[in-house]
This record gives C-alpha cells, sequence and structure tokens, in this order.
C-alpha cells in the first residue's frame, strides 16, 4: 500500500493504548486512540476515513462486539481486529461472524499486531467465503501445507520462510521437524528478534530491519534458538470447540496437528471460530 495506514486503538487501559499507539506511531502507521466504544464511534463519525480498529472486547459502557457492530454500520469498509485480554470461545466466534478481521490475545507481540493490520489492509475482505459448512473436528479444517525446517537450517532460511508468500495470510510461528517428520521445536518472529539483538546489543531492532538486513541475524542454526516444545498439540480426530478452549487457555492462535508421532498439518483459531457451530446467548 502506498498511503499511510490509517489505526483507531479501542481500549479502555491508558497506558495500554498510549504505549502501543508509541509503538504503532514508530513503524509508519498515523494512530488515533480512544477510551471507550461511545469515543470510538463518535471518533469514526467525525472521521470515518480509519483503515483498520484495533478493539478491545471488555470495557466500561458499551462492550467491543457491541462497538463492533455499530462500525460495521457506519463505515462497512473499516476492518476491525479485535484484541482482548479476556478471550473466550463465544467471542471469538461472535467476533468472527460479526465482521471482525481476527482476533488476537492479550499480551500480543507487536510485531505481530503490525502484520495483521497491514494484512487486514492488503488482503481481500473475508466475507470472501460466502458459505462455511459446519465444522466439528480437527481434521476437517487441518491446514496441511506448510514449509518444514530442520534443526540444521540458519536463521537466515526461517526468516526467508516467514517472508514468502505476499498476501498469504500472516504465519505466526514455523514448526521446526526431523527428516521423519517428527515435531523437534518451533521458532517465532520473536525469538528471531531476540536472536539479532543479541547479536547487536547496540541497536533497537524491529522485524522490517531484519527484513532489509537479514545480516543482522547471527549465523546460528535453529536448534539453538528454537522453542523445544510447544504448549499443545493436538489429534486430528479432537473436537474444534475443544481444541479452541485449549488454545484460548494457552494463549497460542496455532498449533500442530500431530498423527502418531508425526506432524501432518496445523490449525488455527480463527478458522476454528468461522467454522465451529455453536449457540451463543
Amino acid at each position: 500500500m502506498n498511503h499511510t495506514i490509517r489505526v483507531l486503538l479501542v481500549d479502555d487501559e491508558e497506558k495500554f493504548v498510549m504505549n502501543m499507539a508509541r509503538l504503532l506511531r514508530f513503524r509508519g502507521f498515523d494512530v488515533s486512540t480512544a477510551e471507550d466504544g461511545f469515543m470510538a464511534l463518535k471518533a469514526l463519525e467525525a472521521d470515518g476515513d480509519f483503515d483498520v480498529v484495533v478493539l478491545d472486547i471488555k470495557m466500561p459502557g458499551m462492550d467491543g462486539l457491541t462497538v463492533l457492530t455499530g462500525i460495521k454500520k457506519k463505515s462497512p469498509e473499516t476492518e476491525v481486529i479485535i484484541l482482548t485480554g479476556h478471550a473466550t470461545l463465544e467471542s471469538g466466534i461472535q467476533s468472527i461472524r460479526d465482521g471482525a478481521f481476527d482476533y488476537l490475545m492479550k499480551p500480543c507481540d507487536i510485531e505481530l499486531l503490525t502484520d495483521k493490520i497491514k494484512e487486514a489492509c492488503e488482503v481481500e475482505r473475508i466475507r470472501r467465503r460466502p458459505v462455511l459448512w459446519p465444522r466439528n473436528l480437527v481434521k476437517e479444517i487441518t491446514l496441511p501445507s506448510f514449509t518444514k525446517l530442520e534443526t540444521g537450517d540458519t536463521l537466515t532460511r526461517a526468516l526467508e520462510v516467514f517472508n514468502r508468500g505476499a498476501g498469504m495470510p500472516v504465519k505466526e510461528a514455523l514448526y521446526v521437524l526431523d527428516k521423519q517428520d517428527r515435531f523437534k521445536g518451533m521458532v517465532t518472529r520473536r525469538d528471531l528478534i531476540e536472536a539479532a539483538k543479541k547479536a547487536n546489543p547496540e541497536q533497537s531492532l524491529t522485524w522490517a530491519d531484519l527484513v532489509q538486513n537479514p545480516s543482522l541475524l547471527p549465523q546460528k542454526t535453529l536448534d539453538k534458538v528454537m522453542r523445544s516444545s510447544h504448549p499443545i498439540a493436538i489429534s486430528p480426530e479432537e473436537n474444534l470447540t475443544k481444541v479452541a478452549q485449549q488454545m484460548i487457555a494457552n494463549n497460542v492462535r496455532c498449533v500442530p496437528v500431530v498423527e502418531g508421532d508425526k506432524v501432518t498439518g496445523f490449525i488455527r483459531l480463527q478458522d476454528i471460530f468461522q467454522y465451529v457451530e455453536r449457540e451463543i446467548d
């Protein structure tokens, strides 16, 4: 995109919203803030030219889901990202049904939020799938295609994989497997940034810095920085509702699907929200 992305942050936690605004401005966004839902809707009415609204769920006076509905009525083309410290399966499903682009949980890595904001502006609107048939099991929505990394691969190789596929959904983690496709570990963007910071302690580095200058990464292999375990791994036969509850409890948005001792794919929380059929009061 050529124009500066305009973002409205809506959260009643003053310190949080001011710090997040500062970080996003540093990354080149035009950021406005609102302390509650009423202020957010007034801001949209006065100046509705926001590309993305980052919205909390639990706020006094007007909850985030009500604000989401109001935003979509006033400005249907504005994308909304839910960012909440009070995640539940019900609010996740409802927010996606009501038109939210994505549903993130606090604490959220600033690099992930940055990429999600950019993705919301660049991709086709996800109201792109007119019919979503009900799904109940993990195997029904597993994504089998992913780039497999091995423990001996370099950090630069992981950076290349993260940056592949312009216009595709943001990669939040990469899985490290052995030659028999057994899980050995995982690496996130934050892991690469931290490795680069240790190698360059005099610099304040962001993900954009690594993309522009991969030589900032140390000459290490993934086994030196990867996390050797994942909070949860799931089988293809598990129930989606149960899996979503586990992911929320562990604050993870993407988990490997394991059959026997082999990783056969992965599943994302946002996909579960779109497919699960459940009554919400």
